[in-house]
C-alpha cells in the first residue's frame, strides 16, 4: 500500500484574536486530521486594535497553535483597514509564500483576507480555494456607497473561488439573493463550540464570577461581543433604560471590548444607568460569566451565526436576538428563544420585560435552546465537515 502525503492547508484570516471567527479557525486547525491535511495558519497584526484582544490575543493563539504542531506566520502588513501600499505588501508576500509552500488548499477567512488571499491563491495558482466570510459586509458595517463596492468585489472573487462556506443557510441565500456565489458552490457549516463545557452550567444561575459587581440580589440582562456599532450594545442600554424605573435590581453585563466603551459608557449615563451598567472587557470564563446572566441579548444589526448567541443557548441562558442574518436559523422565536427587529430598543425593552415577568418560562426557553444546540454545534463536528468539503473539492480538482 503506497502512503499518500496529506494535502497542505493554508489557513488565512485577518485577526488571529478572541472573536468568533478567529476561535473558529483556531478550533479547525488545531482539529485536522493530521493524516488527511498538514494545516497552516496565516494571520495579519491588529496593531492599535485592541478589541478582542489584539496583539496579546495574537501572540498567545500562536503559540497555542506552534505548541501542536501547527505552523503560525504573521503578516503585519495585513490589517483590518483599507490601505492600498499595506495591502499590495500582503499580496505579494502571501503570493510569494503560496509559491513556497504549493499547498493544496487556500482556506481564507473573513473579509478583508478573503480578498487578498484569494487573489494570492490565484496568482500562486493553488488549485482549490475556499473562503469562509463568517457573515457579509453588504449592510450594517458601512454607509451604502461603501457596502455597495464591497458587494461588487465579493461577487467577483466568488466566481473564481471553489467553495464558499455560510455558517447557516440564512447567511448562504443571503448571499445568493445578492448574486455573490453559486448554489453548487456553497456549503453549510456551523461554527463549532465546545458544547460540553458550556452545557456544565445549564440550569445553574446565580453564580457572580469576580469583576461582576452586581448585587446578589440582582437581575442580570448580558451580552458578550466586541464593543463595535453594528453589534448594536446602545440598543440594548436604551432598553435597559425604559426598564429600570419599573425594574430597580436589574443589572447589565456586556463582555468584551472595543473602541465603543467609552461611548456606550457615556450613554448608559446619560440615560441614567451608568451605576447599573458593567463592562467586564475580555474574559476567558464566559461560562462562568453566562452561568451568572439571568438573561441573554444579542442586539446585533448584522451577524453570519453569532457564536456568542449558540454559547449562550449551550448553556441554557433565556436569549433574545434580533432577526438578522442567520440569527433566525439558530433560535426559533418562543421555543428556544425570543427574536425581535433589529435597531429597535422599544421592542428589544419589552422582550425583556416579558421574560422577567415570566421567569419560570423563560427558563423552560433556555433549556430548550441547551438542547437544541446538540453534537452538530460541537468543533470535531465542524472540523469533519470542513474536511469533507475539502475532499470534495479536490476530487473536483482530480488531486485526489
Amino acid at each position: 500500500m503506497v502512503d499518500v502525503a496529506p494535502h497542505k492547508v493554508i489557513h488565512v484570516i485577518t485577526r488571529l484574536d478572541w472573536g468568533g471567527s478567529a476561535q473558529n479557525t483556531l478550533l479547525t486547525a488545531a482539529g485536522h486530521d493530521r493524516s488527511r491535511f498538514d494545516p497552516m495558519v496565516v494571520a495579519g497584526l491588529p496593531g492599535p486594535w485592541d478589541a478582542q484582544g489584539g496583539n496579546r490575543a495574537t501572540d498567545e493563539n500562536r503559540r497555542r497553535l506552534e505548541a501542536i504542531g501547527v505552523r503560525a506566520e504573521v503578516i503585519p502588513t495585513l490589517t483590518r483597514e483599507v490601505n492600498p501600499l499595506k495591502d499590495l505588501r500582503t499580496l505579494r508576500r502571501l503570493t510569494r509564500l503560496f509559491r513556497h509552500e504549493r499547498p493544496a488548499i487556500v482556506h481564507t477567512h473573513t473579509s478583508k483576507a478573503g480578498v487578498l488571499g484569494r487573489l494570492a491563491a490565484w496568482f500562486a495558482k493553488v488549485p482549490v480555494v475556499v473562503h469562509t466570510p463568517h457573515g457579509h459586509v453588504f449592510y450594517g458595517h458601512f454607509n451604502r456607497i461603501l457596502s455597495w463596492m464591497f458587494l461588487q468585489v465579493e461577487r467577483l472573487l466568488a466566481t473564481g473561488t471553489t467553495r464558499m462556506i455560510a455558517l447557516t443557510a440564512a447567511e448562504r441565500d443571503e448571499h445568493l439573493d445578492r448574486r455573490v456565489g453559486t448554489p453548487e458552490r456553497f456549503a453549510v457549516v456551523p461554527s463549532g463550540i465546545d458544547v460540553d463545557r458550556l452545557k456544565c452550567v445549564a440550569g445553574v444561575y446565580g453564580r457572580h464570577p469576580e469583576g461582576f459587581r452586581c448585587p446578589p440580589d440582582a437581575v442580570v440582562v448580558g451580552s458578550v461581543g466586541w464593543l463595535t456599532p453594528v453589534k448594536g450594545h446602545r440598543f440594548l442600554i436604551e432598553a435597559v433604560a425604559r426598564l429600570k424605573p419599573s425594574h430597580p435590581k436589574l443589572y447589565t453585563v456586556i463582555v468584551g471590548s472595543g473602541d465603543m466603551r467609552t461611548d456606550l459608557a457615556a450613554l448608559a449615563e446619560q440615560r441614567g444607568v451608568g451605576d447599573s451598567v458593567r463592562f467586564l472587557g475580555e474574559r476567558n470564563d464566559v461560562p462562568e460569566c453566562l452561568a451568572a446572566m439571568d438573561l441573554f441579548v444579542l442586539p446585533s444589526l448584522n451577524e453570519g451565526m453569532g457564536r456568542a448567541l449558540v454559547e449562550a443557548m449551550a448553556a441554557g441562558r433565556p436569549v433574545i436576538a434580533t432577526r438578522v442574518g442567520g440569527i433566525p436559523a439558530i433560535v426559533e422565536d418562543r421555543r428556544t428563544g425570543l427574536l425581535v427587529p433589529p435597531g429597535d430598543p422599544a421592542a428589544l425593552a419589552t422582550a425583556i420585560a416579558e421574560l422577567l415577568r415570566r421567569p419560570d418560562w423563560a427558563k423552560e426557553l433556555g433549556a430548550a435552546a441547551s438542547v437544541h444546540i446538540d453534537a452538530r454545534f460541537g468543533w470535531v463536528a465542524m472540523v469533519r465537515a470542513l474536511e469533507a468539503v475539502y475532499e470534495d473539492a479536490l476530487r473536483e480538482a482530480r488531486l485526489t
